[in-house]
């Protein structure tokens, strides 16, 4: 009895990391949540002598690491599948001891597609975990995954955007684009710059590949829905830029040039593109804490940045570079605005 008791007050304690991790806007915060999650829940499945639950907590544990410091978001899908195989293999006694892997393999193969699609596998998912948390006694985990079967149907009823949650945005550094990625950037520009404002796919190929430090994409959960594009240009032409009647289509790609050591850099951010629904204080929060961080890694690599330039054609991008301290430099006739953030004001706002 003591052992069933202790086994529910563990799973009550996850669930309590679980709730407070919705509250953490910092990754590293997030990812220290549930990591203590994954803990308590092995705990409780150990004194239940749950082994099918307990070996995918702990590969949940694993994964949950992968997802959050590595961009390899479907290569972790396929190789897990080789994992919950093994586990299958290894713990399948009773039929319900299948439904944690069904359950975990759903919900990561979820997590590799569009948000929508996440919300669905994601209610198949604790379903499943519920069922089996009912067979083996865990009844406050079943309460909590029913908990959350309730609020991923609240968000396919109600709208996603009004349910987003901080916790699952991020933005991660990109040094190679494939393909869907470069469409998925193409129809979000075309959506919210208009076609004649878009870069045909080609260019913006041939423009990463000319330098791969020049991209962030902002993801929720493991969807794309922005990106910030920047690059690094010779002194003389970020100096051009700002005295230009008419902002070029195109960026001069002869004038880009990679970040090197002891030397000054002048970075040009051409876009900061995100879809309407997550144009929200929190994603611009997030952005300033990832140019603050880019800059400061940039410094301890003894490269200088000396002067940022936004140029903004959306409302948000205006919003979001004078929230963080950039002054207007001029607006176009297309009212389209350039914005520039001198080197005091990067000390000031990114580097305290």
């Amino acid at each position: 009895m003591l052992i069933f008791i202790a086994a529910q007050i563990c799973t009550a304690i996850g669930w309590g990391f679980l709730v407070f991790s919705y509250t953490r806007e910092d990754i590293d915060d997030l990812l220290k949540a549930q990591i203590a999650v994954c803990v308590f829940d092995i705990v409780a499945y150990i004194l239940l002598g749950a082994d099918a639950g307990l070996l995918i907590c702990f590969f949940e544990l694993v994964k949950t690491i992968l997802y959050y410091k590595t961009n390899k978001d479907k290569l972790i899908f396929w190789l897990s599948l080789i994992v919950y195989t093994v586990i299958a293999i290894l713990t399948v006694r009773e039929w319900f001891a299948i439904l944690p892997i069904l359950g975990s393999a759903i919900d990561s193969f979820g997590a590799s597609r569009d948000s929508k699609t996440a919300n669905i596998c994601s209610i198949i998912s604790n379903t499943l975990w519920a069922i089996y948390d009912v067979m083996i006694l865990s009844y406050v985990g079943a309460l909590g995954d029913s908990a959350v079967v309730l609020c991923n149907i609240g968000v396919l009823l109600f709208g996603h955007s009004r349910l987003m949650h901080i916790s699952k945005l991020r933005v991660v550094k990109y040094s190679y684009l494939s393909s869907k990625t470069l469409n998925k950037i193409h129809d979000l520009d075309e959506k919210n710059f208009g076609a004649d404002n878009s870069w045909d796919k080609e260019y913006q190929l041939k423009a990463y590949k000319k330098n791969d430090d020049s991209f962030f994409a902002i993801k929720y959960k493991h969807d794309l829905v922005g990106y910030i594009n920047y690059f690094n240009l010779e002194p003389e032409e970020y100096e051009h830029l700002k005295r230009v009647r008419k902002m070029p289509e195109r960026v001069n790609l002869d004038k880009v040039i990679e970040f090197k050591m002891r030397r000054k850099a002048y970075v040009f951010i051409e876009s900061v593109n995100v879809r309407k629904e997550y144009e929200k204080e929190q994603t611009t929060e997030l952005i300033r804490k990832k140019l603050a961080s880019f800059v400061k890694a940039k410094w301890r690599q003894q490269v200088y940045i000396h002067g940022l330039l936004g140029y903004a054609m959306s409302d948000y991008e205006k919003e979001l570079y004078q929230s963080i301290g950039f002054a207007k430099v001029k607006v176009f006739e297309d009212e389209s605005a350039l914005f520039e953030l001198e080197e005091s004001k990067i000390k000031r706002f990114l580097l305290k």
